[in-house]
């Protein structure tokens, strides 16, 4: 019986393990970051990214230096044909000077090949908005994402936010990817309710 219990936690802590990606930071442009674009609430730029393979990702940082304590919600447009694809509902932050701003981890979304997309943030309070302005003609590119330096989009109107014409800077953010998912969760207390049994017996 021990043995068998035994089996059944290892494999509850493998399918656990492989039915999630590595987590972490799979794409950060900061290092070329050296100028900020002073927005008001409700208004910011974002980054131009596409992508040469099938990526998808669980969470996205946008580089804000805010006025005051705010919310963000984190958005993703066609820049192609201004499609509205995915936003966040609005997340409180806490006003700590320039740096990255996370959303909360959210379903994967997929990038895929042949789309440029619009991804960043946009504030209910001002702010100064990270984005680089010395390298045109140079790119960012970090596993098969790429942030164009020659264009990038505009946003307007925290509520319910629509792009209003595009820019040529490069906007700095992170994007994540492998937050584990509920299922992988489950599968892991079973793993563990199980490793409490072998204890006893």
């Amino acid at each position: 019986m021990r043995r068998l219990i035994t089996v059944w936690v290892c494999a509850a802590f493998l399918l656990a393990w492989s039915t999630q990606s590595q987590a972490g930071i799979i794409f950060d442009n900061s290092s070329r970051g050296d100028s900020q674009t002073i927005r008001g609430a409700g208004g910011s730029p974002i980054a131009s990214i596409t992508v040469s393979a099938a990526t998808s990702i669980d969470q996205i940082g946008a580089m804000w230096n805010p006025n005051s304590n705010g919310n963000l919600k984190f958005v993703i447009f066609n820049l192609g044909t201004s499609a509205f694809l995915f936003q966040t509902g609005p997340q409180a932050f806490v006003d700590t000077g320039l740096g990255f701003y996370l959303s909360a981890p959210f379903a994967s979304f997929t990038l895929n090949p042949g789309t440029t997309y619009g991804i960043g943030a946009i504030a209910d309070v001002g702010g100064g908005w990270e984005f680089n302005n010395t390298s045109s003609g140079n790119p960012f590119t970090q596993n098969n994402i790429t942030a164009s330096d020659d264009q990038n989009g505009n946003v307007m109107n925290f509520a319910s936010p629509s792009l209003v014409g595009s820019g040529s800077a490069m906007i700095i953010v992170e994007l994540a990817a492998g937050v584990p998912e509920p299922a992988s969760l489950v599968l892991l207390g079973v793993g563990l309710i199980g490793l409490v049994a072998v204890r006893r017996t």
